[in-house]
């Protein structure tokens, strides 16, 4: 089975260890970054193909509505 990638991207440290704990039990996700804000998630998305971003709303410097349209 082929493995769906995925990053996480959110400004709550609690909220990221939360949906880590989710994916890490989920056999065909496979983490690949946890991102603090929007502008470090573009990074990682310039750098590899993910399939699946668990965005977000409200963070600083760019909401995840507004880093989505970007895409």
């Amino acid at each position: 089975m082929n493995k769906v990638t995925c990053i996480v991207v959110d400004d709550e440290p609690l909220a990221r260890e939360g949906l880590v704990a989710y994916i890490q039990q989920i056999d065909f996700l496979e983490l690949k970054a946890t991102c603090k804000n929007a502008l470090e998630a573009n990074t990682i998305l310039h750098q590899q193909k993910i399939d699946v971003l668990f965005l977000d709303i409200e963070m600083p410097y760019l909401n995840g509505i507004n880093f989505l349209k970007s895409l």
